[in-house]
């Protein structure tokens, strides 16, 4: 899990889990970003979720994404089958309020939870 990073400019900020996976046991959420508190400045962010190869293909073993705000679910997605899934997902212009906890987790199903998966996040103060 990656913490947030300024970038030189000082207007814009990132953070990526790197690949994450889970081991083989019963479903779980894995948090792949955790921001404790996103700064004294208010951000547009920009999400862009990346999978790998899913290891079933079966009915409801698909990956999804839950962000939360300040413990809050603010966007949560549960694919039931890997064709519904689209490759570079991204979601635009997410309102961050200063001062906020930012979580983004994975959700998965027991047959995918060792599949391959991360998320990159870049903030825009505004």
């Amino acid at each position: 899990m990656s913490a947030q990073t300024l970038l030189s400019g000082g207007d814009k900020w990132y953070s990526y889990s790197g690949e994450v996976f889970g081991d083989v046991s019963a479903p779980a959420s894995i948090s792949m970003i955790l921001i404790p508190n996103t700064g004294l400045r208010d951000s547009l962010i920009q999400v862009q979720p990346f999978l790998a190869n899913p290891v079933s293909t079966a009915g409801g073993a698909a990956l999804g994404l839950t962000i939360k705000l300040d413990d809050v679910s603010i966007y949560n997605q549960q694919f039931s089958n890997h064709s519904e899934i689209k490759p570079n997902i991204e979601i635009e212009n997410l309102f961050i309020p200063r001062q906020s906890k930012l979580e983004i987790l994975s959700n998965n199903t027991s047959g995918n939870n060792t599949q391959i998966r991360g998320v990159n996040v870049i903030g825009y103060y505004l």
